[in-house]
């Protein structure tokens, strides 16, 4: 297996602060939100470090961009 590391670039970040306010406006626990993020990103890594390629091909963003999606959210990444 040739697992990869995921970093996320600064906008990602923005991205993923924006959805964990998001939930923590529909007054959900910290629990939940904390938990939801952490499932994504042990997904992620494991999706992403294990089958780099496995995102679908979005070249509308640029060149190698690819988008997978978790739950309902969408995620664009490039593999370098």
């Amino acid at each position: 297996m040739n697992e990869r590391d995921i970093v996320f670039s600064p906008r990602a970040r923005e991205r993923l602060e924006e959805i964990v306010e998001y939930l923590y406006g529909r007054h959900l626990s910290s629990e939940f939100v904390l938990d939801y993020i952490e499932q994504f990103e042990h997904w992620l890594e494991r999706l992403l470090g294990t089958f780099p390629e496995s995102g679908t091909l979005m070249p509308e963003y640029g060149e190698g961009v690819r988008r997978v999606v978790y739950k309902k959210y969408c995620f664009l990444y490039r593999i370098y």
